[in-house]
């Protein structure tokens, strides 16, 4: 089901909708924030009781003679942190290949690998992991982002290097039980500016065939160990007929200023 926006020029990935009981309650959208812009949007369900925002990916499709310069719709996550090594997600509504990512300014951060492949779906959405080795003493602040293609540039996008973000490890998944419609994530959790928060986002990418599921859930914190509900993304994946399944899963967290920290990686088998 493709909803039909107000251009006929635009179209949407099919909303999500996850129905662990067949029953869903939309409970509001809500606006995306500035860095997203009028591309994307964030719909916000209650599962079993779990509110789980969905990022729905909107492509424009240029009609005309002249090719328009490609808009990178979704960018995640958007801080890399000095001293480390950080996969940028990024989606965008083309089917050619990325050749090559320039970051400026460039002082202290280096391109070293790109890997994905653009799409061949009706919405034309390419999926790419942009890796950056950031250097130790790189100045913090805002860096532009672009993609370059065969058929041109990308619009550029905004990725910063922040004087801090939290960090995490030791990502937990307790064993799924049997028709239950959330499992329990947990992760430790540090934060040396201590603004993490009480109740911080956990943004999750699950990868279980098909376009990736994107989409962010509140934790709760104690002790410096974050839980939270997770879904079962199999079955939204599979539009709410094969409930079991496995998933790979990315996780990360945002501190209360919306500082992104580091991102891990699990697989999670869900069950009827």
């Amino acid at each position: 089901m493709i909803a039909s926006l107000a251009a006929d020029a635009e179209k949407e990935i099919p909303s999500i909708t996850l129905t662990p009981e067949a029953s869903v309650e939309i409970v509001r959208f809500v606006a995306a924030s500035e860095r997203e812009a009028d591309m994307q949007r964030y719909r916000v369900c209650a599962v079993g009781g779990v509110a789980v925002s969905l990022l729905s990916v909107v492509s424009v499709l240029g009609q005309g003679a002249q090719q328009p310069q490609a808009r990178i719709d979704t960018v995640y996550p958007r801080h890399a942190a000095r001293g480390q090594t950080t996969v940028i997600n990024v989606a965008i509504p083309s089917r050619d290949a990325v050749q090559a990512a320039e970051i400026s300014p460039s002082t202290g951060i280096t391109v070293s690998g790109i890997k994905g492949s653009g799409s061949e779906t009706e919405q034309a959405i390419g999926w790419w992991e942009i890796t950056l080795d950031v250097a130790k003493d790189a100045a913090p602040g805002d860096r532009s982002l672009v993609l370059v293609m065969r058929m041109g540039r990308s619009a550029p996008t905004t990725i910063s290097v922040p004087t801090h973000v939290p960090t995490i490890s030791d990502l937990r998944i307790a064993p799924p039980q049997s028709n239950q419609p959330t499992v329990e994530l947990r992760l430790v959790a540090a934060d040396a500016a201590a603004d993490l928060g009480a109740s911080p986002y956990v943004w999750f990418t699950a990868g279980c065939g098909g376009e990736p599921i994107v989409g962010a859930i509140r934790g709760t914190v104690s002790a410096g160990v974050v839980r939270a509900a997770l879904p079962n993304l199999h079955k939204a994946a599979a539009g709410g007929t094969a409930a079991a399944g496995k998933c790979d899963l990315q996780v990360r967290v945002t501190d209360s200023t919306g500082i992104e920290s580091n991102t891990l990686k699990t697989t999670v088998e869900f069950r009827n």
